[in-house]
Protein backbone atom coordinates (compact mmCIF):
# COMPACT_ATOMS: atom_id res chain seq x y z
CA UNK A 1 0.00 0.00 0.00
CA UNK A 2 1.42 3.27 -1.22
CA UNK A 3 0.51 6.55 0.46
CA UNK A 4 2.29 10.06 0.11
CA UNK A 5 1.40 13.60 0.50
CA UNK A 6 1.13 16.94 -1.02
CA UNK A 7 1.44 19.91 1.00
CA UNK A 8 0.91 22.48 -2.00
CA UNK A 9 0.71 26.05 -0.50
CA UNK A 10 -1.36 28.90 -1.99
CA UNK A 11 0.78 31.26 -4.59
CA UNK A 12 0.26 34.81 -6.29
CA UNK A 13 -1.82 32.60 -8.87
CA UNK A 14 -4.33 31.23 -6.68
CA UNK A 15 -8.05 31.69 -7.72
CA UNK A 16 -10.26 30.74 -4.36
CA UNK A 17 -10.34 31.04 -0.92
CA UNK A 18 -7.48 30.16 1.28
CA UNK A 19 -7.87 26.59 2.41
CA UNK A 20 -4.31 25.83 3.72
CA UNK A 21 -5.77 24.46 7.01
CA UNK A 22 -7.61 21.97 5.04
CA UNK A 23 -6.89 18.24 4.49
CA UNK A 24 -8.18 16.42 1.28
CA UNK A 25 -7.28 12.26 1.94
CA UNK A 26 -7.56 9.77 -1.09
CA UNK A 27 -7.77 6.52 -1.52
CA UNK A 28 -7.76 5.57 -5.28
CA UNK A 29 -8.41 2.68 -7.22
CA UNK A 30 -5.68 -0.70 -6.76
CA UNK A 31 -3.51 -0.75 -9.89
CA UNK A 32 -5.43 2.60 -11.87
CA UNK A 33 -2.81 5.09 -11.71
CA UNK A 34 -1.14 4.79 -14.89
CA UNK A 35 -4.01 3.82 -17.10
CA UNK A 36 -3.95 6.79 -19.33
CA UNK A 37 -7.12 7.32 -18.44
CA UNK A 38 -10.28 7.14 -16.19
CA UNK A 39 -7.38 7.31 -13.23
CA UNK A 40 -4.81 9.48 -14.60
CA UNK A 41 -7.89 11.93 -14.58
CA UNK A 42 -8.86 11.85 -11.47
CA UNK A 43 -5.17 12.25 -10.12
CA UNK A 44 -5.02 14.80 -12.08
CA UNK A 45 -8.00 16.29 -10.86
CA UNK A 46 -6.80 16.23 -7.70
CA UNK A 47 -3.30 17.63 -7.93
CA UNK A 48 -5.14 20.48 -9.89
CA UNK A 49 -7.59 21.24 -7.11
CA UNK A 50 -4.89 21.09 -4.66
CA UNK A 51 -2.76 23.79 -6.24
CA UNK A 52 -5.82 26.27 -6.93
CA UNK A 53 -7.24 25.66 -3.08
CA UNK A 54 -4.30 25.39 -1.54
CA UNK A 55 -5.16 22.28 1.17
CA UNK A 56 -3.02 19.64 1.79
CA UNK A 57 -3.81 16.42 -0.19
CA UNK A 58 -2.51 12.74 0.95
CA UNK A 59 -3.07 9.72 -0.97
CA UNK A 60 -2.95 6.36 -0.69
CA UNK A 61 -2.90 3.34 -3.72
CA UNK A 62 -3.73 0.34 -1.91
CA UNK A 63 -2.75 -3.05 -3.36
CA UNK A 64 -6.01 -4.56 -2.90
CA UNK A 65 -9.74 -3.04 -2.52
CA UNK A 66 -10.18 -4.15 0.79
CA UNK A 67 -7.76 -2.08 2.49
CA UNK A 68 -9.30 0.75 1.90
CA UNK A 69 -11.71 0.38 4.91
CA UNK A 70 -8.33 0.15 6.60
CA UNK A 71 -7.53 3.81 5.59
CA UNK A 72 -11.05 5.31 6.16
CA UNK A 73 -10.77 4.05 10.02
CA UNK A 74 -7.38 5.58 10.57
CA UNK A 75 -8.60 8.80 8.93
CA UNK A 76 -11.81 8.43 11.29
CA UNK A 77 -10.50 7.57 14.53
CA UNK A 78 -7.72 9.96 14.19
CA UNK A 79 -8.44 13.70 15.88
CA UNK A 80 -7.96 16.66 14.25
CA UNK A 81 -5.79 19.62 14.91
CA UNK A 82 -6.43 22.69 16.33
CA UNK A 83 -5.71 24.44 13.43
CA UNK A 84 -7.45 22.18 10.75
CA UNK A 85 -10.19 23.71 9.49
CA UNK A 86 -11.76 21.12 7.29
CA UNK A 87 -10.83 17.46 6.35
CA UNK A 88 -12.91 15.30 3.13
CA UNK A 89 -11.85 11.92 2.78
CA UNK A 90 -12.36 10.78 -0.81
CA UNK A 91 -13.22 7.25 -1.87
CA UNK A 92 -12.10 7.28 -5.32
CA UNK A 93 -13.92 4.74 -7.59
CA UNK A 94 -16.92 2.52 -7.65
CA UNK A 95 -15.31 -0.52 -6.26
CA UNK A 96 -15.31 0.95 -2.58
CA UNK A 97 -19.56 1.49 -3.01
CA UNK A 98 -19.81 -2.03 -1.27
CA UNK A 99 -18.75 -0.30 1.88
CA UNK A 100 -21.32 2.59 1.84
CA UNK A 101 -24.08 0.89 3.60
CA UNK A 102 -22.24 0.17 6.59
CA UNK A 103 -19.79 3.01 6.80
CA UNK A 104 -19.64 4.28 10.02
CA UNK A 105 -19.82 8.56 9.97
CA UNK A 106 -17.50 10.81 11.74
CA UNK A 107 -18.57 12.54 14.63
CA UNK A 108 -16.41 15.99 13.61
CA UNK A 109 -18.68 18.29 12.21
CA UNK A 110 -15.23 19.28 10.23
CA UNK A 111 -15.04 15.87 8.13
CA UNK A 112 -16.93 14.58 5.41
CA UNK A 113 -16.84 11.96 3.16
CA UNK A 114 -17.28 11.84 -0.60
CA UNK A 115 -17.26 8.62 -2.81
CA UNK A 116 -16.82 9.10 -6.75
CA UNK A 117 -19.21 6.94 -9.27
CA UNK A 118 -22.07 5.62 -7.48
CA UNK A 119 -25.62 5.48 -7.79
CA UNK A 120 -25.94 5.06 -4.46
CA UNK A 121 -27.33 7.91 -2.62
CA UNK A 122 -26.35 7.68 1.17
CA UNK A 123 -27.62 10.23 3.83
CA UNK A 124 -24.45 11.59 5.13
CA UNK A 125 -21.61 10.82 2.51
CA UNK A 126 -21.45 13.26 -0.60
CA UNK A 127 -21.90 10.90 -3.66
CA UNK A 128 -22.13 11.27 -7.24
CA UNK A 129 -22.06 9.63 -10.90
CA UNK A 130 -20.45 10.63 -14.11
CA UNK A 131 -22.64 9.21 -17.19
CA UNK A 132 -21.02 8.21 -20.51
CA UNK A 133 -24.19 6.69 -21.96
CA UNK A 134 -25.24 10.18 -24.43
CA UNK A 135 -21.11 10.38 -25.52
CA UNK A 136 -21.02 6.92 -25.88
CA UNK A 137 -24.04 7.19 -28.14
CA UNK A 138 -22.48 9.93 -30.29
CA UNK A 139 -19.13 7.68 -30.75
CA UNK A 140 -20.66 4.72 -31.75
CA UNK A 141 -23.31 6.94 -34.67
CA UNK A 142 -20.36 8.76 -35.67
CA UNK A 143 -18.25 5.47 -36.39
CA UNK A 144 -20.59 4.97 -38.98
CA UNK A 145 -19.18 5.80 -42.79
CA UNK A 146 -20.70 7.57 -45.06
CA UNK A 147 -21.87 5.55 -48.56
CA UNK A 148 -18.86 3.37 -47.18
CA UNK A 149 -20.84 0.59 -49.86
CA UNK A 150 -19.68 -2.69 -47.76
CA UNK A 151 -20.85 -4.42 -44.13
CA UNK A 152 -20.29 -2.39 -41.47
CA UNK A 153 -19.54 -3.64 -37.98
CA UNK A 154 -18.22 -2.63 -34.67
CA UNK A 155 -16.39 -4.59 -31.59
CA UNK A 156 -16.49 -3.48 -27.88
CA UNK A 157 -14.28 -4.62 -25.91
CA UNK A 158 -15.67 -4.41 -22.29
CA UNK A 159 -14.20 -5.47 -18.89
CA UNK A 160 -16.93 -7.15 -17.51
CA UNK A 161 -21.18 -7.26 -17.75
CA UNK A 162 -21.12 -6.31 -13.92
CA UNK A 163 -19.89 -2.51 -14.07
CA UNK A 164 -22.65 0.04 -14.55
CA UNK A 165 -20.68 2.25 -16.23
CA UNK A 166 -19.13 -0.24 -18.63
CA UNK A 167 -22.38 -0.78 -19.36
CA UNK A 168 -24.03 2.47 -20.36
CA UNK A 169 -20.78 2.59 -22.38
CA UNK A 170 -21.15 -0.44 -24.29
CA UNK A 171 -25.11 0.08 -24.40
CA UNK A 172 -24.49 3.43 -25.64
CA UNK A 173 -22.05 2.76 -28.27
CA UNK A 174 -23.79 -0.17 -29.62
CA UNK A 175 -27.06 2.03 -29.88
CA UNK A 176 -25.04 4.82 -31.53
CA UNK A 177 -23.93 2.47 -33.93
CA UNK A 178 -27.27 0.42 -34.92
CA UNK A 179 -29.10 3.95 -34.97
CA UNK A 180 -26.67 5.46 -37.36
CA UNK A 181 -27.20 2.83 -39.75
CA UNK A 182 -24.48 -0.06 -38.78
CA UNK A 183 -24.86 -3.52 -39.36
CA UNK A 184 -23.66 -5.13 -36.48
CA UNK A 185 -21.97 -4.64 -33.05
CA UNK A 186 -20.50 -7.12 -31.19
CA UNK A 187 -19.87 -7.43 -27.66
CA UNK A 188 -16.57 -8.83 -26.19
CA UNK A 189 -16.16 -9.20 -22.25
CA UNK A 190 -12.43 -9.90 -21.04
CA UNK A 191 -14.31 -10.99 -17.95
CA UNK A 192 -16.93 -12.25 -16.34
CA UNK A 193 -15.93 -11.29 -12.89
CA UNK A 194 -17.02 -7.81 -10.64
CA UNK A 195 -13.79 -6.58 -10.75
CA UNK A 196 -12.02 -8.53 -13.76
CA UNK A 197 -11.20 -7.04 -16.63
CA UNK A 198 -9.59 -3.86 -15.88
CA UNK A 199 -5.74 -4.78 -16.65
CA UNK A 200 -5.79 -6.84 -19.35
CA UNK A 201 -4.42 -5.29 -21.72
CA UNK A 202 -2.25 -8.03 -23.18
CA UNK A 203 -5.71 -10.24 -23.72
CA UNK A 204 -7.67 -7.25 -25.14
CA UNK A 205 -4.62 -7.45 -27.71
CA UNK A 206 -4.89 -10.32 -28.95
CA UNK A 207 -8.52 -10.52 -29.24
CA UNK A 208 -8.18 -7.64 -31.41
CA UNK A 209 -5.42 -8.92 -33.70
CA UNK A 210 -7.30 -12.64 -33.54
CA UNK A 211 -10.25 -10.56 -35.17
CA UNK A 212 -8.42 -7.91 -37.36
CA UNK A 213 -10.26 -6.72 -40.29
CA UNK A 214 -13.81 -8.01 -39.02
CA UNK A 215 -14.86 -4.63 -37.94
CA UNK A 216 -14.92 -1.33 -39.31
CA UNK A 217 -14.47 0.15 -35.61
CA UNK A 218 -12.85 -0.99 -32.48
CA UNK A 219 -14.36 0.49 -29.03
CA UNK A 220 -12.65 -0.56 -25.43
CA UNK A 221 -14.35 0.51 -21.63
CA UNK A 222 -12.20 -1.97 -19.66
CA UNK A 223 -9.83 0.78 -17.85
CA UNK A 224 -6.18 0.17 -18.17
CA UNK A 225 -6.77 -2.73 -20.91
CA UNK A 226 -8.12 -0.23 -23.30
CA UNK A 227 -4.03 0.45 -23.75
CA UNK A 228 -4.33 -3.34 -25.44
CA UNK A 229 -6.50 -1.71 -27.86
CA UNK A 230 -5.01 1.51 -28.77
CA UNK A 231 -1.95 -0.57 -29.29
CA UNK A 232 -3.82 -2.75 -32.16
CA UNK A 233 -4.73 -0.18 -33.79
CA UNK A 234 -1.72 1.52 -33.70
CA UNK A 235 0.36 -0.98 -35.30
CA UNK A 236 -2.53 -2.52 -37.45
CA UNK A 237 -3.76 0.64 -38.60
CA UNK A 238 -7.66 -0.28 -37.81
CA UNK A 239 -9.69 2.58 -36.48
CA UNK A 240 -10.77 3.03 -33.25
CA UNK A 241 -12.17 4.67 -29.96
CA UNK A 242 -10.92 6.48 -26.95
CA UNK A 243 -12.14 6.20 -23.86
CA UNK A 244 -12.10 8.47 -20.52
CA UNK A 245 -9.85 11.18 -21.93
CA UNK A 246 -8.47 12.37 -25.47
CA UNK A 247 -6.67 9.23 -26.79
CA UNK A 248 -5.84 10.45 -30.55
CA UNK A 249 -2.59 11.11 -29.52
CA UNK A 250 -2.26 7.50 -28.93
CA UNK A 251 -2.63 6.64 -32.47
CA UNK A 252 -3.33 8.62 -35.93
CA UNK A 253 -7.07 6.04 -36.18
CA UNK A 254 -7.80 6.94 -33.18
CA UNK A 255 -10.30 9.88 -34.83
CA UNK A 256 -13.01 10.15 -31.86
CA UNK A 257 -12.82 9.40 -28.27
CA UNK A 258 -15.56 9.60 -25.25
CA UNK A 259 -14.84 12.06 -22.73
CA UNK A 260 -15.50 12.13 -18.95
CA UNK A 261 -14.22 15.16 -17.36
CA UNK A 262 -13.48 13.72 -14.25
CA UNK A 263 -10.97 16.41 -13.57
CA UNK A 264 -13.41 18.79 -14.07
CA UNK A 265 -15.74 17.51 -11.48
CA UNK A 266 -13.44 17.04 -8.86
CA UNK A 267 -12.15 20.79 -8.72
CA UNK A 268 -15.57 21.98 -8.67
CA UNK A 269 -17.13 19.70 -6.14
CA UNK A 270 -13.77 19.60 -3.78
CA UNK A 271 -14.37 23.96 -4.16
CA UNK A 272 -17.57 23.61 -3.55
CA UNK A 273 -17.49 21.73 -0.10
CA UNK A 274 -14.27 22.85 1.35
CA UNK A 275 -16.38 26.35 0.26
CA UNK A 276 -19.04 24.67 2.69
CA UNK A 277 -21.75 25.46 0.12
CA UNK A 278 -25.14 23.43 0.40
CA UNK A 279 -25.23 20.51 -2.24
CA UNK A 280 -27.31 17.34 -2.87
CA UNK A 281 -25.82 14.56 -1.13
CA UNK A 282 -26.21 12.37 -4.38
CA UNK A 283 -25.87 14.04 -7.41
CA UNK A 284 -26.10 12.84 -11.31
CA UNK A 285 -24.03 14.22 -13.90
CA UNK A 286 -24.94 13.53 -17.31
CA UNK A 287 -24.68 15.23 -21.16
CA UNK A 288 -26.30 18.34 -20.26
CA UNK A 289 -23.51 18.52 -17.21
CA UNK A 290 -21.04 19.44 -19.93
CA UNK A 291 -18.96 16.47 -17.55
CA UNK A 292 -19.65 13.90 -20.59
CA UNK A 293 -19.09 14.28 -24.41
CA UNK A 294 -17.52 12.99 -27.48
CA UNK A 295 -14.43 14.78 -29.06
CA UNK A 296 -12.83 14.76 -32.64
CA UNK A 297 -9.09 14.10 -32.45
CA UNK A 298 -6.91 17.21 -32.87
CA UNK A 299 -5.73 15.58 -36.61
CA UNK A 300 -9.36 15.38 -37.54
CA UNK A 301 -12.35 17.33 -38.77
CA UNK A 302 -15.64 16.64 -37.94
CA UNK A 303 -17.16 17.48 -41.68
CA UNK A 304 -15.11 13.92 -42.66
CA UNK A 305 -17.78 12.34 -40.60
CA UNK A 306 -21.16 11.40 -41.04
CA UNK A 307 -23.68 14.17 -40.29
CA UNK A 308 -25.32 12.66 -37.29
CA UNK A 309 -27.00 16.29 -36.44
CA UNK A 310 -30.46 14.24 -36.23
CA UNK A 311 -29.20 12.29 -33.02
CA UNK A 312 -26.65 15.26 -31.41
CA UNK A 313 -30.18 17.41 -31.24
CA UNK A 314 -31.94 14.42 -29.53
CA UNK A 315 -29.10 13.35 -27.38
CA UNK A 316 -30.62 14.46 -24.46
CA UNK A 317 -33.62 12.94 -24.88
CA UNK A 318 -32.22 9.78 -26.22
CA UNK A 319 -30.17 9.50 -22.71
CA UNK A 320 -32.78 10.38 -20.11
CA UNK A 321 -34.99 7.52 -21.92
CA UNK A 322 -31.82 5.23 -21.22
CA UNK A 323 -31.54 6.66 -17.85
CA UNK A 324 -35.26 5.83 -16.58
CA UNK A 325 -35.85 2.54 -18.35
CA UNK A 326 -32.32 1.05 -16.52
CA UNK A 327 -32.71 2.75 -12.95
Amino acid sequence: MLSFFLVLLAGCGKEEADFSQARVEVVLSPGGVGDQGYNDNILRGLQTAAVRYGFTLAIHIPEEKEQGIQIYNEWLNAPLDNDCERSLFVFSGSEYEYLLQGLSLPKDARKDVLMFETEQAVDGIYTFFVGCYAASYLAGATSVMDNYGEEQKALVIAANPHDRQVRRAVDGYRDGYLAAGGDGCDVHYLSEEPDGGYRMQDEAYQFCIENDGNYMYYFSAAGASNKGVYRFSRETYNFAVGMDDDMGFLSSFISISVVKHMDWVIINLIGDLLNNKKIPYHQVFTYESGYEEMVFSKHVMEDWFLDISHIKNRIVEIEQRYEEANQ
